[in-house]
């Protein structure tokens, strides 16, 4: 199970080691930072609740195709070639330029890169104050950001449910050939105790994109982890934006995801 196996030291209930200490945030590029603190203060909005046992539908819109040029900020790009940008309604475009994707991150969510900045920042502002968001941020700090691009933490007040944080995140598998058919049956085996396969389907775009949906449960220390996946191929490999929440929790916020997945850009190669 490619992505999971990838992905299992991040996953909660697993001990990392210390994290980083001695920056100084007064000194992050204003573009590049995403503050917490600023998040914090977002009214987070209401959110319709879905069915927890069943497939969830995915959302009928479809992402959009742009060229290059639509991308007119000027963000400081990262060794990887990503970038941030924070928005005045508190929301962050995420450009992968490798990738060929761009994703809009609602309020109330964090998004950091691995040895970026705003990563050793994320340490000192309040939302690291919760033991549950701090241990997120050591888990994923020995993850190799040429292929985990990017995480996406839940901040917003009340979040965090029995020591489990929400996040989202973003993996870049560069040059990948296999088809969905056959990461569809690569992700379906079973890589944890009490797995559970909800639904995988594929399903394709307005603009004809073929795009994976997996649904996933198992259990942890916490009780039991919900995940959603969505994988698509790019001119350059494979994308796939994850979901990770406490399985009675993910009604409250897989709208956001949702959010996310539909605001997606690709870019003409």
């Amino acid at each position: 199970m490619l992505f999971l196996a990838m992905l299992a030291c991040a996953v909660p209930g697993v001990s990392q080691s210390a994290a980083p200490s001695n920056f100084d945030p007064a000194s992050l590029p204003t573009l590049v930072v995403m503050t917490a603190n600023a998040i914090l203060s977002q009214t987070a909005a209401a959110v319709t609740p879905l069915p927890s046992e069943t497939a969830t539908p995915f959302p009928t819109a479809t992402p959009t195709l742009a060229p290059t040029e639509s991308v007119t900020a000027t963000p400081r790009i990262s060794q990887f070639g990503t970038s941030l940008i924070l928005h005045d309604d508190q929301t962050v475009t995420f450009t992968d330029r490798p990738a060929g994707i761009e994703i809009t991150i609602p309020a109330g969510w964090m998004p950091i890169r691995v040895n970026e900045q705003e990563y050793l920042d994320a340490y000192s502002n309040n939302a690291a104050a919760d033991q549950a968001i701090r241990d997120r941020l050591t888990r994923i700090q020995t993850l190799d950001p040429a292929w985990f691009r990017l995480d996406i933490i839940d901040i917003q007040p009340g979040h965090v449910v029995n020591g489990a944080p929400t996040f989202m995140n973003v993996v870049f598998q560069q040059n990948e050939t296999r088809s969905l058919e056959k990461i569809a049956k690569d992700e379906s085996v079973k890589p944890y105790s009490d797995f559970k396969a909800i639904s995988s389907n594929e399903q394709k775009a307005i603009n004809g994109m073929d795009i994976l949906v997996i649904e996933q449960k198992w259990s942890v220390t916490t009780g039991t982890t919900y995940y959603k996946g969505v994988f698509f191929k790019t001119a350059s490999g494979l994308v796939v934006l994850d979901f990770y929440s406490p399985l009675e929790f993910k009604d409250t916020v897989l709208p956001d995801f949702e959010k996310v997945v539909n605001s997606l850009v690709l870019f003409n190669p």
